[in-house]
């Protein structure tokens, strides 16, 4: 279950939206995160159009997507929410995150440009505590 994405790379690497390629298509489109091949999902009676991954096209880096891999607590809301809205899918977090691993801070999705994953991030504010606990600063 990958979650819905609603900007992609163009066959020109510019970053579009899915409204955007409604009216312009390209052939193929990219994620504008880890490069992966994405499968572009018209508009269809009121559903708005979309990009998803897919299996057979993932890149190296395509397995740390936020995209790909969403947050546990945001699958198992949608697999509730699948009760009753069956093609309900996830959607991915947009916040202020800090990268332990390069200590990069960004906002966005879950997903460090620099160290292409998102498993060393945490959440900005959360950050900022563990920083201070961690050195004895107030």
């Amino acid at each position: 279950m990958y979650a819905k994405s609603f900007l992609a790379l163009d066959g020109n690497g510019r970053l579009t939206g899915a409204r955007t390629a409604q009216a312009a298509p390209y052939a193929h489109y990219t994620c504008h995160l880890c490069g992966s091949a994405l499968r572009y999902h018209p508009q269809y009676d009121t559903e708005l159009p979309w990009f998803e991954h897919t299996d057979d096209r993932l890149t190296e880096h395509g397995q740390q997507c936020p995209y790909v891999r969403p947050e546990r607590r945001e699958i198992q809301l949608i697999k509730r929410l699948q009760q009753f809205v069956p093609d309900a899918l996830p959607v991915v977090r947009k916040a202020s995150w800090h990268c332990r691993q390069c200590h990069h801070d960004y906002y966005g999705e879950r997903y460090c440009t620099h160290c292409q994953t998102g498993g060393f991030s945490l959440p900005g504010q959360l950050s900022n505590c563990l920083e201070r606990k961690n050195y004895g600063a107030t």
